[in-house]
């Protein structure tokens, strides 16, 4: 197992243990947001059953609670970093830690000084993390503030001493971000840089540019030209270009709540008022709400979730106008009100399903 798959199984069996811990006291709401976890992913539940039945073991081993875990911990090999799990303890409640030693016992500690230094305050090193085609998940960061990425997606994190940075290399992401005024938190991509301001915000790389969604807040956003890049990097920044001519200044817009900005390769940057934004991260509850969007849109956003491509033939059925709200695990249901569609044709492949006018 290389090193980033021992990172990645170590914040999954956290964030299980995690839930391990909070479910034996849950308090109001809880039992909600366990069920939605569990929900993301099929791993999240063989995660949480995994490291619930390790707990019971543990259990067994010392039922009085004689041991004191931080005691047990602090004799392990200095090479080894244990990775403490956020949770709270619920009011009056003694936390017992035998699930975080659980936690440990599947891979947290398998993270040493030298190689695992992301979650660690001394070091900024970029970590990538990524979705399976159909798999959605979350993850809290050091700092506090929380990703989730939706299917196909993949990020490169790299937490700094005086920087907060994401780059989104493909899909999409939600990010909540815990504001810290001496530690700015930008997301990029090949379009844009977004810089947050205490907030909550969706950022989605596709093909032709990049779109914004602010559900709560504020954000400002930058047009990823030359100079931004080379300002970024560390460079100074660029007085003059080829041929002495002044080079462009960088130019921020910034977009507040219900606000939604588009950003293209060319650097052109466009913002619009947006009436439902929540729609935008409607995929956080695995429904995809669609209004007056082309079926090649619509068609493109359900083959994100799916292994067999829906594939449409001729410029005239892309060009197509449809409303609708629909789960993103059901392809099926999209298809069956396009076959009422007496304009379409929908038939299928041995490697998907085709539409076309008829």
């Amino acid at each position: 197992m290389d090193q980033k798959a021992r990172q990645l199984e170590s914040l999954y069996a956290q964030q299980a243990s995690s839930w391990v811990e909070i479910m034996r006291h849950p308090s109001r709401g809880e039992d909600r947001r366990f069920v939605a976890w569990l929900k993301e992913s099929p791993r999240n539940v063989r995660d949480f059953l995994l490291m619930l039945s390790v707990d019971h073991a543990l259990e067994k081993i010392d039922a009085a609670r004689l041991q004191d875990i931080d005691a047990l911990l602090a004799r392990v090999d200095a090479r080894v970093v244990p990775l403490s799990v956020r949770t709270a303890a619920p009011a009056g409640v003694r936390r017992f830690s035998w699930a975080a030693a659980a936690a440990a016992a599947a891979g947290i500690l398998v993270a040493t000084v030298a190689g695992s230094a992301w979650f660690l305050h001394g070091r900024a090193m970029w970590q990538e993390f990524e979705t399976a085609t159909g798999e959605q998940r979350t993850l809290e960061l050091e700092d506090g503030s929380v990703v989730s990425l939706n299917t196909h997606s993949r990020v490169a994190i790299r937490l700094g001493a005086r920087t907060r940075e994401v780059r989104l290399l493909s899909g999409e992401a939600l990010f909540r971000v815990h504001h810290e005024a001496d530690r700015p938190f930008r997301v990029s991509t090949d379009d844009a840089v977004v810089q947050a301001v205490g907030t909550q915000f969706d950022v989605y790389r596709r093909d032709d540019d990049t779109m914004i969604a602010v559900l709560e807040g504020k954000v400002n956003i930058t047009p990823a030209t030359p100079a931004l890049q080379q300002a970024l990097l560390g460079g100074a920044k660029p007085s003059r270009v080829s041929g002495g001519a002044a080079a462009a200044p960088i130019v921020s817009r910034s977009l507040g709540a219900s606000q939604e900005a588009r950003v293209t390769h060319e650097g052109t940057l466009s913002i619009r008022e947006v009436s439902n934004v929540t729609d935008t991260v409607a995929w956080r509850e695995r429904r995809l709400i669609f209004r007056d969007q082309t079926l090649e849109h619509i068609v493109g956003e359900f083959n994100r979730y799916r292994k067999n491509p829906i594939r449409l033939e001729g410029s005239g059925v892309m060009q197509r106008v449809y409303t609708g709200v629909f789960d993103a695990d059901d392809a099926d249901s999209l298809l069956q009100v396009l076959a009422r569609d007496p304009a379409l044709s929908v038939n299928e492949s041995g490697d998907g399903i085709v539409i076309r006018l008829r």
